[in-house]
């Protein structure tokens, strides 16, 4: 870890049933922090790193993931009030106030399954 915390790079090491590893990236907001990725096998955490490691070069990268509704509220603002009658986007606001959020909007996104939304949908 020494002398490796500027330069984005990380080691691969074993991390519960695979493995894991990390790199410095610039968030966002312009903060330092370690992202990980994980994987199976230490060819597969070796081959996201390297992706995740070129997606730091090239600028900002996210540390987190949002929840369904944190991205809901960013799909509303910036996607649904700017391109649709008002009308339309309160009752898209509604939907989500209501049925959306309350059931499903805790889960991150990139752990959200077609289970979540069959369970949701009946």
């Amino acid at each position: 870890m020494s002398g490796k915390r500027g330069n984005g790079e990380g080691s691969i090491y074993p991390y519960r049933n695979g493995y894991a590893a990390y790199a410095w990236v610039t968030t966002p907001e312009g903060n330092r922090k370690r992202k990980y990725v994980y994987g199976p096998t230490r060819k597969d955490v070796h081959e996201k790193w390297l992706k995740l490691h070129n997606e730091a070069k090239k600028g900002p990268v996210a540390t987190n993931t949002p929840s369904l509704a944190q991205y809901l509220a960013y799909w509303l603002k910036e996607v649904v009030e700017p391109n649709l009658p008002p009308l339309t986007a309160a009752t898209y606001e509604t939907t989500v106030r209501l049925y959306i959020v309350p059931l499903l909007g805790s889960k991150r996104l990139d752990r959200l399954t077609v289970q979540d939304m069959r369970s949701w949908l009946n």
